[in-house]
């Protein structure tokens, strides 16, 4: 029988124990891109975060099945493509392979379906058919809309209250029956992708693409719908309507993981701060994987709670490969080695690893606590760095293969884990040389404004360069 795992319902506020619709199987609902730019870390966060939780599901004996849905019909892939005239499908293709790209890099791989929305288009407008039919929608000027006013305890999820929701949209309908009422279809504009409904050419909404793919692919019943802290409202308030609105009872857990942070301020395409090019392309995916590995940004990510929010200030993230280079250091040539996954939740172990494997698992059975159990891990290590060789030895094996429990330490990252630089360390090494030797040329030039525009923009990127007697010198983490 597969241990009882622990885990917070955002829908109840309680932690509930995990009692599968059927025994030893899980299927888990993740809401995933919408493909119309490049990705950037919020892209991947859930991704990363609920992998190394269905990997902990499957290591504790549940089968899971992981949906990921890819969001390829939508107002902003739309507005892409009339700004750049590129065809909305060629935009799609791109965006959802370095989608992919980056969720092999991060090892990403306990995913098992991803489906596009516009496979299932046919139900989505059988989906709207049904709440019509029910009286739940309506037909409005420009679409479909679903009827908030006729749910009864709207708002549940996210704990808003429907009589507060009185200001609607700028370019709603004015006969929407309630501001917050929300489109099931949209009618089609001039020259937009469409397919065919009862009520006219055009498209689905979005929340009726995530309601319906869920259904189809988990069953109208399933264990747990997970995403971020951001969709909580009111895209998953309004899955959960128009859900139990036909009939379903939908998801039995709800999952958030909490959002980005920067120097401890949340941070959001709306924040000022975001229009600074500099600070905007440290949230770049690729930019983060090429400055820090792949290894150290799936490290990081797990380094605290999934509730809590992750701060990105170029230190901490410094900070978290150095930490991680020290435990690749301790389990040495280990990290060639390929392992069964779950056998060190079963083999004998001496009495620190034995001790250091029981807190690791006490955290990620409560909740999925990967902060706490990548800190058993840390005190695990210190521990060995005073003991014997036997032991030492021991503990880097237990070390290792707890971390790849969670996707960490595995054969694939050894090389940059050893290296303890980024995908193209050398590449910025080089790159800085040249920086330096500009700034350096014009420091000679006595052109001091652009040496100094030089240093505050790299200091932006917590990159220090120093001005000594034997020269200039830089480092990371300043």
């Amino acid at each position: 029988m597969p241990v009882p795992i622990r885990i917070y319902n955002t829908l109840t506020r309680t932690v509930d124990d995990l009692c599968p619709l059927t025994p030893g199987r899980v299927g888990m609902y993740l809401c995933g891109p919408t493909v119309y730019d490049d990705c950037h870390i919020g892209h991947l966060m859930g991704p990363v975060l609920f992998d190394a939780i269905a990997r902990w599901l499957r290591a504790r004996g549940y089968q899971v099945r992981f949906v990921n849905n890819i969001t390829d019909i939508d107002d902003k892939i739309i507005n892409r493509a009339n700004r750049t005239g590129e065809d909305w499908r060629a935009i799609t293709v791109r965006y959802t392979r370095q989608y992919f790209s980056f969720l092999e890099r991060l090892h990403v791989d306990t995913i098992t379906d991803h489906p596009r929305c516009t496979e299932f288009i046919p139900q989505m407008v059988a989906f709207t058919q049904e709440l019509l039919r029910r009286g739940r929608a309506y037909v409005a000027g420009d679409g479909v809309y679903y009827d908030v006013s006729q749910q009864p305890g709207y708002g549940k999820l996210s704990g808003r209250k429907l009589e507060d929701m009185q200001v609607g949209r700028g370019d709603a309908p004015s006969d929407l029956r309630h501001p917050a009422d929300f489109a099931l279809w949209k009618m089609a504009k001039p020259g937009e992708p469409t397919w065919d409904s009862p009520w006219g050419a055009g498209r689905p909404g979005w929340h009726v693409e995530c309601s319906v793919m869920a259904s189809e692919l988990l069953g109208t019943e399933f264990d747990i719908h997970a995403g971020g802290d951001d969709l909580k409202f009111p895209h998953h308030e309004n899955e959960l309507a128009q859900s139990e609105a036909c009939g379903h009872r939908y998801a039995q857990l709800w999952m958030h993981n909490n959002l980005v942070q920067y120097g401890g301020k949340k941070v959001a395409k709306s924040d000022s701060r975001m229009q600074d090019p500099v600070f905007a392309q440290q949230f770049q995916a690729r930019w983060l994987i090429e400055t820090y590995g792949a290894p150290t940004l799936r490290f990081f990510l797990l380094r605290g709670h999934y509730r809590r929010p992750i701060d990105f200030e170029p230190g901490n993230l410094e900070a978290t490969r150095k930490g991680l280079v020290r435990l690749a250091e301790l389990i040495g040539d280990g990290l060639d080695v390929p392992t069964a996954t779950n056998d060190v939740l079963h083999r004998s172990l001496g009495s620190t690893a034995a001790r250091a494997r029981a807190a690791f698992c006490a955290a990620m059975d409560d909740d999925f606590n990967t902060g706490e159990a990548l800190a058993a891990l840390f005190t695990l290590a210190n521990h060995l760095r005073k003991a014997d060789a036997a032991e030492r030895a021991e503990g880097a094996l237990a070390l290792r293969d707890l971390g790849r429990l969670l996707g960490l330490f595995l054969p694939g990252d050894a090389a940059q884990l050893r290296s303890g630089g980024g995908e193209t360390s050398g590449v910025v090494d080089g790159l800085m040389q040249l920086i330096v030797e500009l700034r350096q040329d014009a420091r000679a030039r006595k052109d001091f404004a652009s040496a100094d525009k030089i240093r505050d923009a790299l200091g932006q990127l917590q990159i220090a360069i120093k001005d000594g007697k034997d020269g200039t010198s830089w480092e990371r983490g300043a």
